[in-house]
C-alpha cells in the first residue's frame, strides 16, 4: 500500500498527451525514465534515512523523518533545509493534480461526458481547475486527513483497475500485452478489498465520504446522459 502511493501519480503524464509533441513515443518514454529516476531516488533516500537514525527514532518522526535525517549531518540548518524543500514538493504535487484535473474535465467535455459548460476558460486556463481548486479547498478544510486519504485511494484504486480492464479489452487494437493489464486489475481490486476492509475498522467516515462520492458521480453522469438523450430525441 505504502508503495502504491508513492508512485500513484504518474497517471498524471497521460492527462497532459493533447499538449505533447509525439505522444506516442514520448509518453512511453516519460513513463520509463521518470519511474526508474524515482526508483532509484527513493531507495537512495531509504538507505540514507535507515543509515542515519535509528528504527525507532524513524517511527517516532515519521511524519518529518526526511528533515530528522537531515540533522546528525547539517544540524538545524538541515532540518529548515529539508522542511523547506518538502513544502515546495507539496506545492508542486497539488500544482500537477490541479493542472491534470482541470485537463480531464476538459477532455471528457469534448467527448460530451460532461456539460459543455467545462470547455469555458477563465483567464486562459479550463473552468475545470477553477472548480476542482476551490472543491479541494472546501474538502480539506472539512474532511480530517485519514478520510481524504482514504477516498482518494480508493478513487485511484477504482480508475486504476477500469483503465487496466480497458487495456485488456482494447490489447489486439493497441497492440499491448494482455496479460499485464489483466494482472494489473487482479491486484487494483485485491487492493481495493483490502483497504475497504482495513478501513471499515478504523476509519468508517472514510468509507461512507468514497462510497458517497462514486454514487455522486454516477448519478450525476447518468442524469446529464440522460438529459442529453432527451434534447436530441426533441432535435
Amino acid at each position: 500500500m505504502v508503495i502504491f502511493v508513492a508512485y500513484e501519480g504518474f497517471e498524471l503524464i497521460a492527462n497532459a498527451a493533447p499538449d505533447i509533441i509525439n505522444p506516442e513515443r514520448n509518453i512511453g518514454g516519460a513513463y520509463y525514465y521518470s519511474i526508474v529516476f524515482v526508483i532509484v531516488l527513493y531507495v537512495i533516500i531509504a538507505l540514507v534515512t535507515v543509515g542515519s537514525l535509528p528504527f525507532r527514532k524513524i517511527a517516532d518522526a515519521q511524519d518529518y523523518v526526511l528533515a530528522e535525517a537531515a540533522m546528525p549531518v547539517l544540524g538545524r540548518t538541515g532540518f529548515t533545509i529539508i522542511t523547506i524543500a518538502a513544502l515546495i514538493s507539496t506545492f508542486s504535487a497539488i500544482n500537477a493534480s490541479l493542472y491534470g484535473g482541470s485537463r480531464v474535465n476538459f477532455e471528457i467535455a469534448e467527448e460530451d461526458e460532461l456539460p459543455h459548460h467545462f470547455l469555458a476558460q477563465l483567464w486562459n486556463k479550463p473552468v475545470g481547475l477553477l472548480i476542482t481548486a476551490a472543491a479541494t479547498l472546501i474538502l480539506v478544510n472539512v474532511l480530517d486527513l485519514e478520510s481524504i486519504s482514504t477516498t482518494g485511494s480508493v478513487g485511484f484504486l477504482l480508475i486504476f483497475g477500469i483503465v487496466n480492464f480497458t487495456g485488456y479489452k482494447l490489447s489486439q487494437r493497441i497492440n499491448g500485452n494482455k496479460y499485464i493489464p489483466l494482472a494489473g486489475l487482479a491486484l487494483c481490486i485485491t487492493a481495493l478489498l483490502v483497504l475497504v476492509h482495513q478501513q471499515y475498522d478504523t476509519n468508517v467516515a472514510g468509507i461512507i465520504m468514497s462510497a458517497g462520492i462514486i454514487g455522486f458521480c454516477l448519478v450525476s453522469e447518468w442524469i446529464f446522459k440522460k438529459s442529453e438523450n432527451h434534447k436530441k430525441r426533441e432535435r
